[in-house]
């Protein structure tokens, strides 16, 4: 009696441990992606596709103008959060966190053995190579977004998202090794008062992760923006701030190097809104202020972001 009492706390720490929050953590896209590297490592330099990805931090950050600016070259379609609440991509890169050291164990890895030899073999763990995993991953994304902007016309293709974070371009990255990023983020104080006007009450994904209060806006921008500034060194990306963006027009260049394009200024001139015509601009109360301050801090400050709006 006493050895199973033993036993039966021994699992239930064991069960306790794993579920606790900082174990999960530790197993996130970033760490899945890098494992698949090393099992499916990135095509090599026949692999030509160079689609753009346009990453920003959240809604009303000024991500469609950059998007526009982008297609002014008309060689490029670039999709706007297509299918945005669903979050396709977003799932597809969380499978890739079980990846890990410990699993899964090589032998289970699909070697070409013929199946008549493999009847009389162990095979309840039969996986396809890692290799395919990848392609399948990747042509879902090809069918659905690259295929139809060629038939459109366009030479390249590229995706315009406020919802990604810098682990799903690591596994963007994966899929395309020679696909262009841009990271982009506005002052979140203004950019909520955007989002105010517009109504608000969007998803990052339906129906679980609502965007509704100060709070998780504040949550959202700063799990994006962490990520954009911390990787984008390591990830070749291009990191530019909105208030940059419309006040000079200096960062043209740059991105045209960057993303091999030519970007026809004359479509910052052009003012596009989707509120309403005379939709009144907002004002954040005190409280809405503090909620904010608190959910984007200490970046906020870190990046001169003091809180006006």
């Amino acid at each position: 009696m006493a050895d199973e009492r033993e036993r039966l706390r021994f699992w239930r720490d064991a069960e306790q441990a794993a579920a606790t929050p900082s174990n999960q953590a530790s197993y996130d896209v970033a760490s899945g992606v890098a494992h698949l590297q090393s099992l499916a490592p990135a095509a090599g330099p026949s692999d030509d596709d160079d689609p753009i990805f346009l990453l920003a931090a959240g809604w009303r950050s000024g991500s469609t103008l950059l998007q526009r600016c982008i297609m002014s070259d008309t060689r490029v379609l670039m999709w706007g959060e297509p299918y945005q609440e669903s979050g396709l991509v977003q799932h597809l890169a969380e499978s890739t966190r079980a990846f890990r050291a410990e699993w899964p164990k090589p032998k289970w890895f699909f070697r070409g053995t013929p199946p008549d030899v493999l009847a009389t073999s162990w095979v309840a763990n039969l996986f396809p190579p890692p290799d395919d995993l990848r392609l399948a991953h990747r042509a879902l994304l090809d069918t659905l977004f690259a295929a139809p902007a060629r038939r459109a016309g366009a030479s390249r293709w590229g995706i315009k998202e406020v919802r990604w974070t810098s682990g799903h371009a690591r596994y963007l990255r994966w899929l395309y090794p020679r696909c262009r990023l841009v990271f982009l983020y506005r002052d979140p104080f203004m950019a909520y008062r955007s989002y105010l006007k517009r109504g608000g009450g969007w998803y990052d994904t339906f129906p679980g992760r609502p965007v509704f209060t100060p709070t998780a806006f504040g949550r959202h921008w700063r799990t994006l923006t962490e990520g954009f500034v911390r990787d984008a060194a390591e990830l070749d990306a291009v990191v530019l701030r909105f208030e940059d963006v419309v006040a000079s027009r200096e960062w043209i260049p740059a991105l045209e190097r960057h993303l091999d394009i030519r970007i026809d200024p004359a479509t910052l001139d052009a003012k596009l809104d989707g509120a309403a015509d005379g939709t009144p601009d907002v004002t954040l109360g005190r409280v809405e202020r503090w909620l904010l301050r608190r959910a984007v801090s200490p970046l906020g400050e870190s990046l001169g972001l003091r809180g006006t709006g």
